[in-house]
Formats: C-alpha cells, structure tokens, sequence
C-alpha cells in the first residue's frame, strides 16, 4: 500500500469548557488546539491534533504552528508511508522537544493508515474494547466545593474519582480527601494526582493518614525532575505510585523503571510524541509487568479521540483517565465532531474509520 503526502493544512480549533478546570499548575476554562490535516495522493485526509500545555510540555500555539509549518510539513511533503511509519522517527530528529506538534503529526499518520485499511484506529493497532470506564477528575477547589463535586460526579455514573491535590498546607490535603471519602461512605476509589506538588517527606507524611481510605494510586506527588524524591515516595508507602509529569519518551520510562521511582506509568500522547513513542513505552511497561493508564491533558477531539483508541488496542492499560469530554461544552456538536459517543461514566468509540472524524 503506498501512501503520499501531497499538503499539510493547520487551523486554530477553539475548545470551550463547560466550567474552570484547576490544578497545582494551572487553571483552564478553554484551549485553542492545532488541527492538522495530511493529505495523500490518493484522496485520504489524516486528522491529528495537538494541544498546548506549555507548563507540562512547554509547547504553545505558536510554537506548535511554527514545528509543523515551518519544520515539519517541509519535510513531509512526497514522502510515502510505511506500516511502521519509520518516518516518524526522522522527523523527531529534526527538532528536539516539542513532543505536541510531533504528536498531532503521529495521529495524523495512524488515522490515515487506519483509514486506509478501512478500520477504526483500535482495530488497525490490534483490536479491543470499543467502551471504557473512564474515572472524572475533581478539579482543585475549597473542601466543600470538591465534595459537592465528587457527590454529583458519582450521581453521573462515574465509579471512580480522580482528585487534583497539591496546593494547601498539609493538613488540609489530609482532610479534603477524607471529607469526600465520608461523603462517599468510603465507596468510591479515589486517585490522587499532586501534580508535583508536594516534597517526598509530605507525599509521605500525607499519604500515611489515608490508610483507611480506598485509593488506587498517587500521580506525581513530587516535581518532575526529582527521580529520587519519586523513588522515596514509593519505598515509603504502601500506596502505588505513578509518573505523569516524570514521563514523556521510552528512556523516561526505562529509568524510572529501573531506579523503582513509581509502580505505574501514566501515558499519555502530548508527552510521548504520539501512538508510536506510547506503544513503545507501553510494551516496556509489559516487559516489567508493570500497569499502565492512558490520560490526556486538557485537549481537542480528534486527539483525545485518538488516546481512546490506543487505549482501548493497549493490554498493559488497567486504568483510564479520559474525562476530558465530559468536560467540553458540547453545544451545537454531534457524535462526527467529537469522534466519541458518551455514556454513564464510559467513552465509546465508534465503528468509523481511523478516529472517526471526517475531514471536513
């Protein structure tokens, strides 16, 4: 099968959220995402998506534009496709970082191969379930506010909560987490995601005083360059630990891996550059019979579109955080905007070719 790249086309995609969404890093009630289409000479678009998060990824709108304008799509155009997309890893060699733009390139490609052989994206990368369990995260706010949250979040259908922690003293940590777990009648597993915001000696002092309390896992207790703060944290509780923030490419994994920073990897396609890079790490984590959860950050459909899908091909993933969706204001939109269907508490892929968006 031959597949020529004749233009590439960006555009500005503005995503609206139907309410503020805050975390130790940030706090976000939009993102305009880049949308990039990849034409092959046979008629086939390939959609792809990249979202900027420059305080996890360091890239911005412009910086993304300027990598596939500017770098990328110069490179692209006349080169064919292989299965393996060897190609992608001559054009990572072409700028350092910028793992966003290089993912939406990635989708892009996958969409068009999957389309090309007239599957949607999971089939083509081995098949799975096309409906997954997807937990909803509870955005950083005052205790009674996150508990009124979590209360209407399980109403919804949701059996699991992911909670944004890492700003407050201490003892307030502590006790968020424990108002919402009485609220709850201890029913409902939370995962707790700092993102890097507390020291190896808080992560473990606060996470000795929920013993008691469902917990599935702690994400990114502490910064992303602290290796062995991460490696403190996990030797010192009997919750597992996972990386997010410490994670972007193969080698990120493999050390954290080795020097036992983390019991879980958090994948997620903005930081590894896209489904290749991800699979990669994701067969890594097998190797090491380690788990593995697919997450997004605050991102557009066709990209999270395409997370859904390497997550519903990928064996190594227990966990999903794919709540973005839910969070879109969805006005004026259909099921061939989004790429998805939502259910109580799932995303469900559809049967459509690559992602399931149409071009145009």
């Amino acid at each position: 099968m031959c597949l020529k790249i004749t233009k590439i086309k960006t555009h500005i995609l503005p995503i609206q959220l139907s309410a503020t969404f805050k975390t130790a890093l940030r706090e976000v009630s939009h993102v305009n995402v880049v949308r990039v289409y990849i034409h092959f000479d046979n008629g086939i678009i390939g959609i792809g998506e990249a979202a900027p998060t420059h305080v996890i990824t360091g890239d911005t709108e412009v910086s993304i534009l300027s990598a596939i304008n500017d770098i990328f799509g110069p490179f692209l155009i006349n080169r064919e496709l292989d299965e393996e997309l060897t190609i992608l890893d001559e054009m990572k060699s072409l700028l350092v970082h910028n793992s966003s733009p290089k993912a939406a390139i990635d989708i892009a490609l996958h969409d068009a191969l999957a389309k090309a052989h007239s599957k949607p994206l999971y089939e083509f990368l081995g098949g799975g379930l096309a409906g997954l369990e997807t937990d909803y995260t509870i955005s950083i706010g005052t205790p009674e506010k996150m508990v009124r949250d979590a209360e209407t979040k399980v109403a919804e259908g949701f059996q699991s909560l992911k909670v944004k922690l890492g700003l407050d003293p201490v003892e307030i940590e502590v006790a968020k987490i424990r108002q919402m777990n009485d609220a709850l009648g201890g029913k409902i597993p939370f995962r707790i995601d700092a993102n890097q915001g507390w020291t190896a000696d808080e992560a473990i002092q606060i996470l000795n005083e929920w013993q008691d309390i469902p917990i599935d896992f702690i994400e990114q207790p502490v910064k992303s360059w602290d290796f062995t703060g991460m490696a403190k944290v996990t030797a010192n509780t009997s919750f597992p630990i996972m990386a997010d923030e410490s994670l972007f490419g193969f080698h990120d994994a493999k050390r954290l891996l080795d020097e036992k920073c983390c019991n879980l990897l958090n994948i997620k396609l903005m930081k590894s550059a896209g489904i290749k890079e991800a699979q990669a790490i994701h067969d890594l984590a097998g190797s090491y019979n380690v788990d593995c959860m697919i997450g997004t950050m605050i991102e557009g459909y066709a990209s999270l579109s395409a997370a859904a899908h390497f997550a519903a091909a990928s064996k190594q993933v227990k966990f999903y955080d794919l709540d973005v969706p839910f969070m879109w204001d969805l006005h004026g939109k259909n099921i061939a905007d989004i790429g998805l269907e939502i259910g109580r508490g799932q995303v469900l892929l559809t049967e459509e070719d690559g992602i399931g968006i149409p071009a145009y």
